[in-house]
């Protein structure tokens, strides 16, 4: 992997993990609402969940391009389209935290995981456009894996820990950040069609 497409991959992981999802909000949520005891247990479960989506995602993806490659370069256009369409999302988004929430736990963040189409979408693309193609092999594509995890339970802590302070920050400026997001999310867009 040259070091053009390790910045565009990188600046991909960095915007999307780091933007608000469901697990970002569910880790910042429960940090408001609950603090410390049961927010750390939450932010487990949710990198659990992670890992787990990141290893199914892996492995699909090295079966196809072991055994039908041509399927790799489809799916970088799919993923390119997806970043678009995650760039318009999170133009015209709007900050929603809930308000009231209910004591949550280690499974609470690792089944809304399982279940969160963002994150599939955000590894296949990730897997697809940077990932398989750089490291063909099945352990290396592994190894890049628990880096990915490591950037997702990063942004996940960031969220979780940050809580109000972040809440306060990205509501007051909502419009600019998403903006700036967006544009970043178009630009990777755009260096996983060239490439």
């Amino acid at each position: 992997m040259n070091i053009q497409s390790f910045g565009a991959m990188l600046i991909f992981m960095l915007v999307s993990s780091f933007t608000p999802g469901p697990g970002n909000l569910l880790a910042l949520n429960t940090m408001i609402k609950s603090g410390y005891k049961d927010g750390y247990k939450v932010i487990l479960g949710i990198i659990t969940g992670y890992l787990t989506v990141q290893y199914i995602c892996t492995f699909a993806i090295f079966g196809l391009n072991t055994y039908l490659s041509s399927v790799l370069s489809v799916l970088k256009y799919i993923g390119a389209v997806y970043l678009i369409c995650l760039a318009i999302h999170t133009v015209i988004s709007k900050s929603n935290i809930a308000e009231k929430q209910r004591s949550l736990h280690f499974f609470t963040g690792f089944i809304m995981q399982l279940v969160n189409v963002k994150i599939y979408f955000y590894i296949t693309t990730l897997l697809s456009a940077y990932i398989a193609p750089a490291f063909p092999e099945l352990i290396p594509m592994l190894l890049m894996g628990l880096f990915v995890v490591f950037i997702g339970g990063c942004a996940t802590l960031t969220w979780g820990i940050a809580g109000l302070r972040l809440k306060k920050v990205f509501c007051k400026h909502a419009k600019i950040i998403n903006i700036i997001l967006a544009a970043l999310l178009v630009i990777c867009a755009v260096s996983i069609i060239r490439s």
